[in-house]
Formats: structure tokens, C-alpha cells, sequence
């Protein structure tokens, strides 16, 4: 899926992400967030009301290997003792018109993925503890 503004699309040559204000090389990030919603019943089989829950969030990160490195380093080599971090990603457009999300998130999980493939990476998943769309609005 892309996103439109003023015609074009934005796609992944057009972002650039941040963690915790420092520009990071991502291969693919994915991150939504979800809202509980239920109907509210009274004694016949129709609902007459709606009513909304609690927000939840998913986040995964795919970031090559010399790219994870320096923050395992910066983490003591523990990816998941890492206090919650901000990640800002960035979408630009030919024409200067800016979308930045920002996750509220920290690694709950770390390994390698050794393939056969040049160029080694890895899609950490996170623990989202906030989304927000279009935060520059």
C-alpha cells in the first residue's frame, strides 16, 4: 500500500527512518495499530449500540547486521534490556510534503538470521507501546 499526497505516491525510496534521533538504515518496517469495537446487545438478537476498547499495537523492524551492531554495542549487546525508544519514520515527496510516524517501542526480541544471501539481516520484533499517524500534521 502507498500513500498519495498531491498526486504521487510515496514509497520506500522516500523514507527515512530515526531511532531515538539517530538516522538508521531499515530494510522494511511495519507497524499498525488496532481499536477494540463491540456491539452492545439488549434481550433480542440485534445490537442497538456500539461500543469502543482498548488500543493495541504491532511493530516488527528488519535492519541489516552492520546496522544492528552499533546499537547491540550501545545495549551491552542486549537488544531487549534497551529502555523504550522513539521511532520516527519519515516519508518525503517530490514535492517536500512530509508524513512522520512515531512508535513508541523496544526490541522483544534478538538473533541472527544466517542465510545464504549477501548482506545479513534480521526482522527484530517490538514491543509498541504507542502509534501515531501523521504526527506533523
Amino acid at each position: 500500500m502507498s500513500i498519495i499526497r498531491n498526486k504521487k505516491a510515496y514509497d520506500s525510496g522516500d523514507v527515512t527512518a530515526f531511532i531515538n534521533g539517530i538516522p538508521v538504515d531499515i530494510v522494511d518496517i511495519n507497524y499498525s495499530k488496532e481499536k477494540e469495537n463491540q456491539l452492545n446487545y439488549k434481550l433480542n438478537n440485534k445490537p442497538n449500540s456500539w461500543s469502543e476498547g482498548k488500543e493495541s499495537f504491532s511493530a516488527s523492524v528488519t535492519i541489516m547486521m552492520d546496522d544492528i551492531v552499533p546499537i547491540e554495542d550501545a545495549a551491552g549487546g542486549d537488544l531487549t534490556a534497551l529502555q523504550p525508544f522513539e521511532i520516527n519514520v519519515a516519508f518525503t515527496n517530490k514535492y517536500n510534503k512530509v508524513v512522520v510516524d512515531r512508535i513508541i517501542a523496544r526490541f522483544s526480541k534478538q538473533g541472527r538470521e544466517v542465510t545464504g544471501d549477501m548482506g545479513l539481516q534480521m526482522q527484530y520484533d517490538l514491543f509498541a507501546m504507542d502509534i501515531e499517524f501523521n504526527v506533523n500534521k
